[in-house]
């Protein structure tokens, strides 16, 4: 690789929107941290989750501005996989959040771009 080559991030977004809280971007992420092959990527040092402020997002729109990002770091475990561990992860705890909360946010989970946004 020569300098200024670009390293593709691989990775997904999860965006919550309108319904959703800080509190609740916040506890999404406490549940996909234990989730079980979530956990075991993190757990190897495989696998990253930030929060970061959302850039993109529609002006005006009701969910906060904070989104996850679930970087792979290794080759262990491929972006198919890793959405699909992150859809259902979500799906759960949208569940969860409903029984417990009433309602649920609406949420996007999509592949990172090559920039890693």
């Amino acid at each position: 690789m020569t300098e200024g080559d670009e390293v593709a991030v691989l990775g997904v977004r999860v965006r919550l929107g309108d319904g959703a809280t800080v509190d609740d971007v916040r506890a999404l992420r406490a549940w996909l941290e234990r989730d079980e092959p979530l956990e075991q990527l993190l757990s190897a040092g495989k696998l990253r989750i930030e929060e970061r402020t959302s850039t993109d997002g529609p002006k005006g729109r009701l969910g906060p501005d904070i989104e996850l990002v679930l970087q792979l770091l290794g080759d262990l475990a491929t972006v198919v996989a890793l959405t699909e561990y992150t859809n259902r992860a979500v799906k759960t705890w949208k569940n969860n959040r409903r029984r417990l909360h009433g309602g649920e946010p609406e949420s996007e989970i999509r592949p990172l771009g090559s920039d890693g946004e």
